[in-house]
């Protein structure tokens, strides 16, 4: 019997502009089942590539950290004037990204919308 394989779950576009209106700050992009996946989701971010919402390239900063869940993706919007980026446990501690459980029903909603068009 075959399992199916978990996809990813990011919402870039959200992630992107929550990033940008706290410049500095990290916020989660998503959970990847792999590192690979992962690692290089945070190359697209960083390089402004294949995902849009980060572009132009240079303006977001990726890092990866890995979690029961998956691997987690957290993006930080770095103001081209201004290159400093806030420490990242700093940033998760005083709460200004949205919990898991916030960030998972989301998720399941856009998921749900995406399915009823």
């Amino acid at each position: 019997m075959s399992t199916a394989k978990a996809h990813p779950r990011a919402d870039h576009r959200h992630a992107a502009q929550q990033a940008r209106e706290m410049p500095g700050q990290w916020v989660l992009a998503g959970t990847y089942s792999s590192g690979a996946s992962a690692k290089h989701a945070a190359l697209q971010v960083r390089s402004g590539g294949r995902i849009p919402a980060y572009r132009p390239a240079g303006t977001f900063r990726a890092r990866t950290e890995v979690t029961q869940d998956g691997v987690d993706l957290w993006v930080c919007f770095v103001a081209p004037s201004e290159q400093h980026t806030s420490d990242f446990k700093a940033s998760v501690d005083c709460g200004l990204t949205e919990s898991f459980d916030d960030f998972s029903s989301r998720l399941d909603a856009a998921d749900h919308t995406r399915r009823t068009r």
